[in-house]
């Protein structure tokens, strides 16, 4: 039996040699990849690389940004995935300014604060100063402002701690629409009434008003205050029942008691 030259599939398809050396070549560069990438990992997670080197804070207006982050506990150096990220955001709540507040990383060695602050409803004169309220209610006492703030009404004359605390209640409650429009709030009590309060409108009117449901009688001052004669000279009443008491017919009457002339 004569013999029989034996061909293999590859000489017969040369095409297929190839096609599994370029296999072959892509499963070794995958794996090395991966073998390189898994070397990376463990470099990153065992060297200073993963160290905090970076502590960024967002969204903060008023409160210092380093005092923030003492107040977050997280120093730079620590290892980043140690570094606890839910007791920040507890320690950062705590502080009378915050509202809410969001502790991340960011790789490779960032963590990110971000803040909301509650908003500022007045300033409290003092002897030293102007401290705020805040829309909670908190008085931050220890936080004095030694400009005149322009963010918020100005309370006045508020010695008396108990009209100050109902008076900070009422504003917690006031919209924004009404409580923008305020300059000045003055304490000015009377025999009649502890809680009157004067306010000086940035609108130029002047205002009476209560304590006692402060919110609720001032509710309606942007509808009122388009009735009144941004020329005439007296005080709004803003009570139960808004009326506009002139100065100018107490003036006039005055002059026809006295018999003068114009």
């Amino acid at each position: 039996m004569a013999d029989k030259k034996v061909v293999t599939i590859d000489d017969r398809i040369p095409g297929i040699k190839e096609k599994r050396k370029k296999r072959t070549n892509r499963r070794l560069i995958t794996y090395l990849s991966i073998f390189f990438i898994l070397i990376l990992v463990v470099v990153y997670f065992q060297s200073p690389l993963s160290d905090v080197r970076n502590i960024q804070v967002e969204g903060m207006v008023h409160v210092d940004a380093d005092k923030l982050v003492n107040q977050s506990g997280i120093e730079k150096g620590v290892n980043i995935w140690n570094a606890d990220l839910s007791g920040a955001e507890r320690n950062v709540t705590e502080m009378d300014q915050i509202d809410s507040v969001s502790v991340d990383r960011s790789l490779p060695s960032t963590v990110l604060i971000k803040v909301n602050e509650y908003n500022r409803l007045a300033y409290i004169e003092m002897d030293s100063g102007y401290s705020p309220v805040l829309q909670n209610g908190t008085i931050l006492r220890d936080d004095v402002e030694q400009e005149l703030p322009a963010d918020a009404p100005i309370l006045r004359n508020f010695s008396n701690e108990d009209k100050l605390e109902m008076l900070t209640e009422e504003l917690t409650q006031l919209g924004e629409g009404v409580l923008n429009r305020i300059s000045e709030i003055v304490y000015a009590p009377t025999d009649e009434d502890e809680g009157e309060l004067r306010l000086y409108m940035n609108d130029g009117i002047t205002v009476s008003s209560l304590i006692n449901n402060f919110a609720s009688h001032m509710s309606s001052y942007p509808s009122v205050a388009r009735e009144v004669d941004e020329d005439a000279d007296g005080i709004l009443h803003m009570k139960m029942s808004p009326y506009f008491e002139s100065t100018e017919e107490e003036i006039t009457g005055e002059k026809e008691e006295n018999g003068e002339e114009e």
